[in-house]
């Protein structure tokens, strides 16, 4: 009888799990469900690694259905930190395959969605396809808010590609490592800003899987550890770092504009709202936020000009400085009632209809 040697692996999966009390479990038996074979004879198949972070691999591998764990490799990754930077890192240098993707432990996707994803990626000749996200159980997650109608080929600033942080669908694996990609490990948070941000505006191929299976996000998808308050200064160094590197200046000013607006209008409003609504919000806060306000804005002046009237009151706030919790509390719920004007038209009337400004992005996400 002819021996068979093993088919080469058409998608690596990559799946990083920091304590054993996470459902890995669950998002492993989604990916087998993907609707790619996993058995190693046949063609196009999947291969499935859980990296075990900082955490024993054996106690991990118990979460996983007995007859799942001969289809996962189980990778140990001890860092000692706790960043998930570090594992999804080590999870695609053992990658061989032609494409390569990541998710949490938390996660899982819809049945099929794996073969769709790869099939449509390969007719568009992309580098990467963007997965449509939802929540389980509940609505779609919006982003990126790309053009009506557009799948493929899509541009970085004209489909909002910066909205989504997180490169989950499927990635070129030659494309990934050609880029020189990875997620840095020394931030707290926002580790994987720098990698989709140097994909989404390298030039590559980028599709959209518009109206295939999705990602699903889970709400049990939040740690389960005591949180560790972190200073300012600590939540926005990805983005502080990002605006002053060599690439992010190598960049043409619209691409440089459209980032920051979103670094702005997700990060720094969404850390301002989350101490501000808690009541947290100290001098502290306030001179570290205006320090990162103006790093943002130095490396994109025309930054804020799409923002709405409120949004632009709220970063007023941030620049001087605002100290009470209650004023920039209000601020900040204020930018978020769509109901009324301030929240919906920028100071500049010349900037109603540019691509970033309120009206023009919301009816792009209700059309998504």
């Amino acid at each position: 009888m002819e021996n068979r040697s093993p088919a080469p692996v058409l998608l690596d999966m990559v799946i990083a799990v920091h304590t054993p009390d996470r459902p890995v479990g669950r998002a492993v038996a989604s990916l087998i469900e993907g609707g790619l074979p996993v058995d190693a004879q046949e063609p196009g198949r999947l291969r499935i690694t859980v990296v075990c972070h900082n955490a024993d691999p054996r106690e991990i591998e118990e979460q996983v259905r007995p007859e799942h764990r001969s289809q996962v490799r189980f990778v140990s990754h001890q860092d000692g930190i706790r960043s998930p930077a570090g594992p999804f890192n080590r999870g695609i240098a053992e990658a061989d395959a032609t494409w390569v993707g990541i998710m949490g432990s938390d996660d899982t996707v819809e049945p099929g969605a794996l073969a769709a994803w790869v099939d449509v990626a390969e007719a568009d000749g992309a580098d990467a396809l963007i997965a449509p996200m939802g929540h389980a159980g509940g609505g779609p997650v919006r982003t990126p808010v790309v053009r009506r109608g557009r799948h493929r080929d899509l541009d970085p600033v004209a489909d909002r590609l910066s909205y989504r942080t997180a490169p989950l669908g499927v990635l070129r694996l030659a494309v990934v490592r050609g880029l020189g990609l990875e997620f840095p490990t020394k931030y707290a948070t926002g580790e994987d800003q720098s990698f989709s941000a140097r994909l989404w505006f390298s030039g590559a191929r980028i599709s959209y899987g518009r109206g295939l299976p999705r990602y699903l996000v889970h709400d049990d998808a939040q740690l389960r550890v005591t949180h560790t308050p972190r200073s300012i200064t600590e939540d926005l160094a990805f983005a502080t770092d990002l605006v002053q590197t060599d690439w992010f200046l190598g960049l043409p000013a619209r691409s440089r504009e459209a980032l920051v607006t979103k670094l702005i209008r997700v990060h720094l409003f969404g850390h301002v709202w989350l101490r501000a609504q808690a009541g947290t919000w100290t001098a502290a806060d306030a001179a570290e936020a205006a320090v990162a306000a103006r790093i943002l804005l130095f490396a994109a002046p025309r930054a804020a000009r799409p923002l709405s009237l409120a949004d632009r009151a709220l970063l007023d706030a941030v620049a001087r400085g605002e100290e009470r919790s209650e004023v920039m509390a209000r601020l900040s719920e204020a930018r978020r009632k769509f109901s009324h004007p301030r929240a919906l038209l920028p100071r500049s009337l010349s900037q109603v209809l540019q691509r970033e400004a309120p009206l023009r992005f919301m009816i792009a996400s209700a059309l998504l």
